[in-house]
């Protein structure tokens, strides 16, 4: 039986294939790392080249994300296993060694780690979320009340345990990797004081 800490690794790996920069190379020929919000991100995609692009290399980082569970649950690790697998996926996605240790915030990565996981909540949530984002147009607010509800539907659901939790610690990587790009652009050459 292979280890899991080769499982939690080969997620890490997975998660690092730099999807959106990728895309940006085949589509546009452009390097998105040296982009003004520090993001190697499917919404950089977007902003760069348009909505094919970016529901490409959006889907690419939730398939490999999503693959690296798979890759546990295939090899009959533990769901605990599977899921340090998804949650190395996320942290391979936002800090890819490929890019310098760079990459985007990780919502398309913690989206296909939670649909392996937990797909009906997950689908709970971006119901919400998506909605939320209809009436306040602001994305933060919209994911951070979807994955509320993805732990209380989960928490129904389920009785009590780590993969409650789930949605919770995959946001806050997602928190850690947003307060290091608001603390990079405060402290830019020419940022204001």
């Amino acid at each position: 039986m292979i280890p899991g800490v080769l499982c939690i690794a080969a997620g890490y790996l997975l998660g690092s294939v730099p999807a959106a920069w990728i895309i940006t190379c085949l589509f546009g020929r452009v390097d998105i790392r040296g982009g003004a919000d520090g993001q190697i991100s499917p919404a950089s995609v977007y902003y760069r080249l348009g909505v094919l692009p970016f529901i490409l290399a959006a889907l690419m980082d939730m398939l490999l994300a999503f693959a690296a569970v798979a890759l546990a649950r295939a090899l009959n690790q533990s769901i605990t296993i599977a899921m340090f697998s998804g949650l190395a996926a996320m942290i391979g996605h936002n800090w890819s060694p490929l890019l310098r240790f760079k990459g985007g915030q990780g919502a398309t990565s913690m989206t296909g780690a939670l649909a392996a996981v937990l797909f009906w909540p997950l689908c709970c949530g971006l119901a919400t979320a998506a909605l939320m984002m209809l009436v306040t147009r602001r994305s933060s607010l919209s994911t951070a009340i979807g994955i509320g509800v993805i732990f209380i539907v989960t928490l129904l659901l389920l009785d009590m345990g780590p993969v409650v939790f789930y949605p919770l610690i995959l946001f806050s990587v997602m928190l850690i990797k947003r307060l290091q790009l608001t603390y990079a652009k405060r402290h830019m050459p020419g940022a204001a004081e």
